[in-house]
């Protein structure tokens, strides 16, 4: 049975990172690209609201399971990989690369914080804006600059968190 929900758990957290990265790249490869293509503004717009929150409820769900999944792994690794109750967390590469992880994953969570919460909406702002007449390109193109440079970061950590994930399933790189 411990097999069986170690084997969920990872599924889990594999179709978590799935959910919460894999829209990362469309919007960074797809979604601006296409979004250029639609000439009317308030229709670009509300597209953009529209792609940007089904995103946000996505990566919210797949940071659910990173979370939930991630929790029951590092709870359960001691008895998984039957290791000693006594030896140190910090003992083994395992620990230091979670922790490392999961320091990480705080700065990735605030960048994404400021992303979602500051600079997105900074954006939106200065698009419509301009589409009024009201803001200028420059503003437009200071809070697409911001944005871009937040999403990247954010995804560039996320990437980083996924190879010390892989790193702490790696026998060489995890408990020797």
């Amino acid at each position: 049975m411990d097999n069986t929900l170690h084997i969920i758990a990872i599924w889990m957290h594999i179709l978590g990172i799935a959910l919460f990265v894999g829209p990362q790249f469309f919007l960074a490869v797809g979604w601006v690209a296409a979004s250029r293509q639609i000439t009317d503004m308030p229709t670009r717009i509300r597209a953009m609201r529209v792609v940007t929150r089904r995103f946000g409820y996505l990566g919210g769900v797949g940071l659910g399971l990173i979370l939930v999944a991630g929790t029951y792994l590092i709870a359960t690794w001691r008895d998984y990989y039957s290791y000693p109750d006594d030896a140190a967390f910090t003992g083994v590469p395992y620990g230091v690369i979670f922790i490392i992880k999961m320091n990480v994953l705080a700065v990735m969570l605030i960048v994404l914080a400021i992303h979602t919460f500051w600079a997105g909406p900074r954006l939106i702002t200065a698009i419509e804006a301009e589409a009024e007449g009201t803001g200028t390109p420059a503003r437009t193109r200071s809070a697409r600059m911001v944005s871009m440079t937040l999403s990247i970061a954010g995804l560039a950590l996320a990437l980083a968190i996924m190879v010390m994930g892989a790193m702490m399933n790696t026998k060489n790189y995890s408990l020797s």
